[in-house]
């Protein structure tokens, strides 16, 4: 045995593994809204939901990217915990389509006979049509087709000069559980159960391996299929843990019925199904254990399903820090504490629209909230933008889920009339951080610029932000509720007169053709969601502040 041999091997294996790649991406760029409303529509009811799972993962090529776009859309709320699990109940099935592809055509067909028109054509259409989708798609989807059927021949040829010139006897006398771990060991290393089983299917058609020893190292790939599941949970919120234990029970269950009737199945298989060729016994095991596993869970599916509601349980957690601690017999403890906690979400706002501008003052330490912030958000500071923001609007929900289900209960007018400017406080607030969110790219563009103009344009924007919040913060940290509310009115004065001073800014560079078009689009489009988040965040603290009725 070469090194040739064996290079020529890792490189079929490569080339295989590079055309599932293609494969997948191919299909996968199809996915998106029809997906997601194709399984909403087609999960009603646990049949259509495995039928679902088996159809989508046949036409994807990958057990694998359903099972992690279903967790996706757990996590997200578009499938339900029960259904998802009928769903992945389904790819497992799906997944053995690629196996009787390649057991059909792979070594069936004359390879080259396929091989090379598609390699050929597909290569010639992803240039020459790369800015026509559909032709684009079908032969990216050509293209990882020929890549894999080549990687394939390269696997066979490589296998046929080991066997001539190794022998594999003495190793094949190890207990059947070692290939079994053999199999989940590469599966979990390569990330897809199909590489494992085109190199046991080679290995079958080469003679190098039994028909039972081939069997168990794809017993282990299927468990193997498992660990990205788990992987992609991790983290994950309760309903998302749920279904990778859900996958990996049932891979655990039909793996192990399967090594232990290995035999009888075989037996099975040759003797009622009448199939003799070795490659497409392996094939049919494949299939019989996923699918008898599925119609044997089908009848205990909703069972199935209480056992898995029950694991994971955890308490409902919460981003709100007073308002868990008010009472709707005591109407006045409800305005009290969303008092506090639209103050603390002022506050947070305040900081995060500061650190989206790289602001970064020594004044944000007088405010009642400052304790809260420190121990509970200050590590928001080394969170992405992004995840900042989707915090803040968590927060703003969780807030007006609330106010939606205690006002139906409030008999006060005055506590009525207090909440409700509460609450548009929280809305300007949440809006003003949105406008800072929005800028975000264009902020760092400048930021970054090596143009003057641009670069003096954003050190302006940060120079007259950070005197504008400095000015706010005084009046949101006064003690007193109604103090500051006459400065307030002068911030927003101020707001629109550096507005309109930097519009005309704008002018002056653009007639001197300093900046170019688009640079001139994107200052007045900065300009302009700077003021309205800078006004928003002034009424916020207004209406905050503001205790008249």
């Amino acid at each position: 045995m070469s090194a040739t041999d064996i290079w020529m091997l890792i490189a079929g294996l490569g080339l295989f593994l590079y055309g599932m790649f293609h494969l997948e991406d191919s299909m996968k760029q199809m996915e998106g809204r029809s997906f997601k409303l194709f399984l909403q529509k087609n999960t009603k009811n646990k049949f259509k939901a495995i039928l679902s799972g088996t159809i989508v993962t046949g036409v994807l090529q990958s057990s694998s990217i359903v099972n992690l776009m279903v967790l996706s859309f757990v996590g997200a709320g578009i499938l339900s915990m029960r259904n998802a699990i009928a769903v992945v109940l389904g790819a497992n099935i799906g997944g053995t389509f690629n196996s009787w592809l390649v057991a059909l055509l792979g070594f069936k067909v004359e390879l080259n006979n396929v091989t090379l028109p598609l390699i050929g054509i597909g290569g010639i259409c992803l240039i020459v049509f790369k800015q026509k989708k559909t032709i684009y798609q079908i032969a990216l989807f050509c293209m990882g087709l020929g890549m894999l059927f080549l990687g394939l021949q390269l696997m066979k040829q490589s296998m046929d000069a080991m066997m001539t010139q190794f022998d594999f006897t003495p190793y094949l006398s190890y207990p059947r559980i070692i290939f079994l771990l053999l199999g989940f060991i590469i599966t979990s290393i390569v990330q897809t159960s199909s590489a494992t089983v085109v190199v046991v299917l080679t290995a079958l058609y080469a003679h190098v391996i039994p028909i039972e020893t081939a069997i168990s190292v794809v017993l282990g790939a299927e468990l193997g299929t498992t660990v990205k599941l788990i992987l992609g949970a991790i983290g994950g919120n309760s309903a998302k843990k749920r279904v990778a234990l859900g996958n990996s029970l049932f891979n655990v269950l039909t793996s192990a019925a399967g090594f232990i009737f290995i035999d009888p199945i075989i037996q099975l298989i040759t003797q009622t199904f009448l199939i003799k060729d070795p490659i497409l016994v392996l094939v049919a095991f494949q299939t019989f254990i996923n699918l008898a596993g599925v119609i044997l869970i089908y009848f205990f599916l909703n069972k199935y399903g209480n056992f898995l509601e029950n694991q994971f349980k955890e308490d409902k957690k919460t981003v709100l820090q007073f308002l868990q601690n008010a009472s709707v017999e005591v109407p006045s403890t409800i305005t009290d504490m969303l008092n506090k906690e639209v103050g603390l979400y002022i506050e947070r706002v305040i900081r995060f629209n500061l650190t989206s501008f790289h602001i970064k003052p020594n004044w944000l330490i007088n405010s009642e909230f400052e304790f809260i912030y420190q121990s509970q958000y200050a590590k928001n500071d080394s969170i992405e933008l992004p995840e900042q923001y989707q915090q803040l609007k968590e927060s703003e929900g969780e807030i007006l889920t609330y106010y939606s289900k205690v006002m139906s209960q409030m008999k006060q007018s005055d506590e009525i009339v207090r909440i409700n400017k509460l609450i548009e406080a929280l809305r300007n607030a949440m809006y003003s951080a949105k406008g800072m969110k929005d800028v975000y790219q264009d902020k760092t563009e400048f930021s970054n610029s090596i143009n003057e103009v641009k670069y003096e344009m954003y050190h302006q924007f940060q120079s007259e932000l950070s005197e504008f919040y400095k000015l706010l913060y005084v009046s949101f940290t006064n003690k007193e509720m109604n103090n500051g509310l006459e400065s307030i009115s002068s911030l927003l004065e101020k707001n629109k007169t550096d507005f309109d001073e930097r519009i005309n800014h704008i002018y002056f560079h653009a007639g001197q053709n300093m900046l170019k078009e688009k640079d001139i689009a994107t200052l007045f489009n900065l300009n302009r969601e700077l003021y309205s988040s800078c006004k928003a965040i002034a009424l916020a603290v207004k209406d905050y502040k503001d205790k008249s009725i």
